[in-house]
């Protein structure tokens, strides 16, 4: 996956956050839930190498979203 890809997905996630929090929805119990839901889901086994760095990226982009300093970026 290309640098330009991964920030594009990273550009969705915080969009879809930000649509979700400006409809009401709590945006911190989402991505918690979201992130328990992956840890969870079994059936992508070869995906789960992933799923540490999925679920920091929700966190992350979850605190940008609610106006959190980012300065690791």
């Amino acid at each position: 996956m290309t640098d330009k890809h991964v920030m594009e997905l990273k550009q969705a996630l915080i969009a879809v956050l930000a649509t979700a929090a400006s409809m009401g929805i709590d945006i911190e119990l989402l991505s918690e839930q979201a992130a328990e839901d992956l840890a969870e889901d079994d059936s992508l086994t070869w995906f789960d190498q992933f799923k540490p760095g999925a679920v920091q990226e929700l966190r992350s982009c979850c605190g940008m979203v609610k106006g959190e300093d980012h300065a690791d970026w």
